[in-house]
């Protein structure tokens, strides 16, 4: 993966303060990862959405903190791996 910006990633590649928007969902593959789509989806982790990771858990940084809007939600690793992103430039 490029640290280069403006570049597609995971939201689980991101670091504290980055920003993003949301590209896509991967397809799910299997029961469990097509619950957890659906959930993502619903909490509105949609293409096109702006979000900012906020925090991190230190040491192994799960969950994640993320801010979409006025509101925050923490992801667990393995979610935001499902997350494809588009890094922002740096405000």
């Amino acid at each position: 993966m490029s640290e280069d910006f403006p570049g597609s990633a995971r939201l689980s590649h991101l670091r504290k303060g980055e920003r993003a928007q949301i590209s896509s969902l991967l397809a799910p593959q299997g029961a469990e990862q097509a619950a957890t789509h659906e959930r993502l989806q619903e909490l509105g982790f949609l293409p096109g959405e702006t979000l900012r990771v906020i925090a991190t858990a230190i040491p192994a940084g799960d969950p994640i903190a993320v801010r979409i809007g006025n509101t925050t939600f923490a992801l667990r690793r393995h979610e935001a791996e499902m997350i494809c992103i588009e890094r922002q430039m740096p405000a």
